[in-house]
């Protein structure tokens, strides 16, 4: 059975249905040929809508394959360019070595009640230089350059670190490094961050407070519970040392023949080491409460031979307590410390006592103001005691510092203080300071 054939007995009832639709009259008006031709119509119709549909297909065909590899090609653009970025930001936040600049400096002007003469001051100048490699080294040094009163330029190095991570808990430090005692040395001490404008009491460059300190300390800090964190600092070190030199530092009483130099030497005059730490407990509503002990031997040069030998035995101990939060800077910190003379050593045993306490509160606590709310308000009170076989030195005092902060910015500080030192000994005249400050950190 051909194909024409099989569309004729097909499309049968389709003509039958138009025949009877028709009725007799368009029979009897059509004729054979016209069925004919109507067929041969609808045919050509139909094949002709057979091959649109097969080109359609064929478009649809083409047209999803090349859909296909659109999509193919835009993922892989995709993958290509999240790979260029993910090996851009590691690069660009991750770099093997870093360099970084930090440090401060301040400006001072200074009148003293008594005295013919006021003073402006360059208080400091002290870069920091921080080099670290990837997350495990990193080097830091701290130099300080300052103007004496003669005019000439003084250089030290505050200190010069290397830092191990050892872990998250862990760090191991080498070098001339701050001393861990107490709190303000290590942490308080440049000019933008001490809120008033000298050092309390007693906690000098040539006070009961060791500087500085050259060894090996490890350090780091271990949490205790979700509130509370445990942090250490142990360190072994050159130690103090019995300088007899003249005097010449105006915190000391000229009539005293030697004194015991704190800072870090780079080098020891004998075999024993300072052994010397910090540990402190952190709450989580920034209270932290600290203790702080040393002890070393300290020698001296052996008369008959021009040797070195141990002439007192040196200790020390000291508490801190903190609150920083919000506005609020409240601050206790007390140290003691006692050079004893060994057996056959004629040296007059020598105590030195330092406490001060500070509350410092900011402005923006109570007011939303853009500049009532950068003042603070400062008070600190504290007493230094020094003593040589018991008797009191004239640099022992009691100090009253008083005045307000204004903040430019974060690390930027503008202070107005008065001093007021009350000293121990009848000898040695009170006196008012009138101080201003611009301390700036970068």
């Amino acid at each position: 059975m051909n194909r024409n054939y099989k569309r004729k007995i097909l499309y049968a009832p389709l003509f039958a249905g138009m025949l009877l639709a028709g009725g007799n009259t368009a029979f009897s008006a059509g004729t054979k040929s016209d069925y004919l031709n109507k067929i041969n119509e609808l045919e050509a119709r139909i094949s002709s809508l057979e091959t649109l549909k097969k080109e359609l297909q064929e478009l649809k065909k083409n047209l999803n394959k090349k859909t296909e590899k659109v999509v193919a090609k835009e993922d892989k653009l995709d993958k290509a360019i999240r790979s260029l970025n993910k090996r851009t930001s590691v690069r660009e936040a991750s770099p093997d070595s870093k360099w970084a600049v930090t440090g401060y400096a301040s400006a001072s002007f200074e009148a003293v009640s008594g005295q013919t003469t006021d003073s402006f001051g360059l208080g400091s100048y002290s870069p920091i230089f921080h080099y670290r490699f990837k997350d495990w080294i990193m080097f830091e040094a701290e130099l300080e350059a300052v103007t004496n009163d003669f005019g000439e330029t003084e250089i030290d190095l505050e200190y010069a670190q290397i830092n191990l991570m050892l872990s998250d808990n862990a760090t191991l430090v080498v070098g001339k490094f701050l001393s861990p005692i107490g709190a303000f040395q290590e942490r308080l001490h440049p000019a933008w961050i001490n809120k008033s404008v000298d050092r309390p009491a007693g906690l000098s460059h040539h006070g009961v407070a060791p500087g500085s300190d050259m060894g090996v300390m490890i350090r780091g800090g271990v949490p205790v519970s979700n509130d509370l964190t445990f942090q250490y600092s142990f360190a072994v070190g050159n130690g103090p040392q019995f300088d007899p030199g003249p005097q010449t530092d105006t915190d000391f009483d000229p009539a005293v023949e030697s004194e015991i130099a704190l800072e870090g030497f780079g080098a020891d005059n004998d075999k024993n080491k300072s052994l010397a730490g910090r540990v402190s407990l952190l709450h989580k509503s920034s209270v932290e409460i600290g203790f702080s002990y040393e002890t070393a031997s300290i020698s001296g040069p052996e008369v008959t031979d021009a040797t070195m030998t141990r002439v007192a035995d040196y200790r020390l101990w000291g508490a801190d307590a903190s609150y920083t939060k919000g506005p609020w800077d409240v601050r206790f910190e007390y140290m003691h410390s006692r050079a004893t003379p060994t057996a056959g050593i004629d040296m007059r045993e020598r105590t030195f006592e330092a406490w001060y306490t500070q509350a410092a509160y900011r402005m923006s606590g109570v007011t939303e103001d853009p500049i009532l709310g950068k003042f603070e308000p400062v008070v600190r009170y504290g007493e230094y005691r020094a003593r040589i076989g018991g008797a009191l030195m004239g640099v022992s005092e009691k100090r009253w510092n008083g005045g307000v902060n204004y903040w430019l910015a974060p690390s930027i500080v503008v202070k107005a203080h008065v001093e007021r030192r009350n000293y121990f000994l009848a000898s040695t005249p009170d006196e008012t300071r009138y101080q201003l400050q611009f301390a700036y950190g970068f």
